[in-house]
């Protein structure tokens, strides 16, 4: 008799724990689809879901491909080059995350990154500059080098970010990036 009564307190337990954080678990579980559902992998516990590693069956690969040409007078290289120089290795670079805002759609982490053989040490600040709308012709600047001078700001839609990397040296560079929202089904429940 008395293992019926500790396991029906058990389940009674048990049904109360679930019945008090069915919310949470909702959210939880809507977020763990989310993920699966997007190719991203899951891991709970000891239970791991590995990602989905799809590519476009009708598309190859740029090595494998059909039609391309070769860069004889390799100007495309020179103005690839002069991209990299012109910027001092200093690239410009954003994230999608679900907004936290009423309104928004997207939240956006928008920062810098040195590329192959760049850094960031010769950097003081950068100044970003969205446009109108809620940012008011305003200009962000940004001072935290150690995270890559980030800023985050909330859309609807997307937008063009100017960033102004001011360096230690005087030297200005102005860099530009669409804040594109493509990939944000990636992030969204």
């Amino acid at each position: 008799m008395a293992t019926v009564w500790s396991t029906a307190l058990w389940i009674l337990f048990w049904t109360g724990l679930l019945c008090f954080f069915r919310h949470e678990l909702r959210d939880l579980l809507r977020t763990l689809l989310v993920r699966v559902r997007h190719g991203a992998s899951v891991k709970v516990w000891n239970l791991e879901i590995g990602a989905v590693n799809a590519l476009p069956g009708a598309l190859e690969k740029t090595e494998g491909a059909r039609v391309w040409r070769p860069d004889e007078n390799q100007s495309r290289e020179n103005e690839r080059r002069a991209y990299y120089d012109h910027a001092r290795r200093v690239m410009l670079v954003h994230k999608l995350f679900q907004s936290t805002e009423k309104g928004e759609l997207y939240d956006i982490l928008i920062y810098v990154v040195p590329s192959k053989d760049g850094t960031l040490s010769a950097v003081h600040s950068v100044e970003y500059f969205f446009g109108s709308h809620g940012w008011k012709n305003r200009i962000f600047v940004a001072t935290d080098r150690s995270r890559g001078f980030p800023i985050l700001t909330a859309a609807y839609g997307p937008f063009l970010c100017t960033a102004e990397v001011v360096f230690t040296d005087g030297e200005r560079v102005m860099l530009h990036r669409y804040i594109d929202f493509e990939m944000g089904n990636a992030v969204m429940n």
